[in-house]
């Protein structure tokens, strides 16, 4: 490998955390209307771990070795001649989308991609910390506002309230005005201290048991949305975020009551600024349960794997 090799996160075999290894792969250079970014940190999610157990086959692309990570923040370092609405030095964030990782993805030293679909980092964090959020912001902003039609005075309940997306869709609810509740399980504390006003506990709380009826749902745990479905108002909206849900979106085509959505996030800069100037405001804070040197990236996959998480894992590849 050339002088121009960085660093990139890959695995050569589908498996478990150990197919993880740190590899060198050619310096990617940005097109007109990309910018290099060099990645201060990315965070690990559920895509991370079903690509890497071979569950995405179909998605996945061809060969190997794969990259691996979906968001990250960093610092961009140059701009495609095309280029207009950022610099060399600018702090930013972003979400590389579901394609193809290639031979790297969001956890490498240096990623290109299209100035369009990222945006700067909220001033008022640390570049490592922002990581926290590309990926669960876009996902909970796209689901609440697109397909849950949150608005000001609406309930909301969010299922998964502690983990990375349902915390956030907590806070990015109550930002758009509505007041949230969420079910959630040992981490409780988590979905609290996003903003949830009442906080059910999964294990023994039954859907039936739950106060009032709501406007909004949004499922981040693939829990049983027939049971929830019946909480909703007249003209309620419900909305999950996994692949798991399929059958009980299928049925609801065809059982009374309103359709389920099935919701995932799309790289938007616009909303990205959005998250940028909310989080500025201290609407929402990035909740993130641990974080890891480079390093160990295999734990950081490994401990995801064991549990869900009290907020977000995210991987520190530069200083904070």
């Amino acid at each position: 490998m050339s002088e121009q090799s960085v660093w990139a996160v890959q695995y050569g075999r589908y498996g478990g955390p150990e197919v993880l290894e740190i590899g060198r792969v050619p310096r990617p250079r940005p097109s007109g209307k990309q910018v290099l970014v060099e990645v201060a940190a990315f965070s690990v999610n559920a895509t991370d771990l079903m690509a890497r157990q071979g569950k995405m086959k179909g998605m996945n692309g061809l060969g190997f070795p794969k990259g691996t990570g979906v968001d990250f923040s960093g610092t961009v370092i140059e701009t495609g001649p095309s280029v207009t609405n950022l610099k060399i030095g600018d702090r930013v964030w972003g979400y590389i989308g579901m394609k193809p990782p290639g031979k790297h993805a969001a956890a490498a030293q240096f990623l290109t991609i299209r100035a369009d679909q990222i945006a700067t980092v909220p001033e008022s964090i640390r570049l490592g910390d922002a990581a926290a959020l590309p990926l669960v912001g876009l996902t909970a902003l796209q689901a609440l506002r697109g397909a849950l039609k949150v608005t000001h005075g609406k309930r909301v309940l969010v299922v998964g309230g502690s983990g990375g997306v349902g915390s956030t869709a907590i806070q990015i609810a109550a930002a758009l005005g509505a007041t949230v509740d969420a079910v959630a399980g040992a981490r409780g504390d988590i979905a609290e201290r996003a903003g949830a006003q009442r906080v059910y506990d999964y294990q023994s709380v039954e859907p039936s048991q739950i106060e009032g009826r709501y406007d909004a749902i949004l499922d981040t745990a693939t829990a049983d949305l027939r049971a929830y479905r019946r909480l909703l108002n007249r003209g309620g909206r419900i909305a999950a975020l996994t692949p798991a849900a399929l059958p009980a979106i299928l049925a609801s085509a065809f059982t009374p009551g309103p359709l389920i959505h099935l919701v995932s996030a799309k790289p938007n800069a616009d909303d990205l600024a959005w998250l940028a100037r909310a989080v500025d405001a201290g609407s929402i804070v990035p909740i993130i349960d641990a974080t890891y040197p480079l390093q160990r990236i295999m734990d950081a996959h490994r401990e995801t794997e064991a549990g869900p998480a009290g907020g977000k894992r995210i991987v520190i590849t530069q200083r904070p």
